[in-house]
């Protein structure tokens, strides 16, 4: 079976305590750090992300993880 990926995008929240984690299916083959990180950056500055009254404030990390299902015989 095919493997599932996922690109996950953390940010800190104002204040430094809580994170907010975006989550996107099938990304793009061959997306690097900086295109993700700018993005990332974008999000930030037009404040497009709000966690009950808090705006994202600052990347905390961003990866793609990937899940391999196996069927059971």
């Amino acid at each position: 079976m095919a493997a599932t990926r996922t690109l996950n995008m953390v940010f800190t929240l104002e204040g430094g305590s809580k994170e907010l984690t975006l989550s996107l299916t099938d990304p793009k083959e061959g997306l690097t750090k900086a295109a993700v990180e700018s993005v990332m950056t974008d999000m930030i500055t037009k404040k497009a992300l709000l966690k009950g009254t808090m705006f994202a404030a600052a990347i905390k990390e961003a990866g793609i993880r990937e899940v391999n299902m196996i069927a059971l015989a």
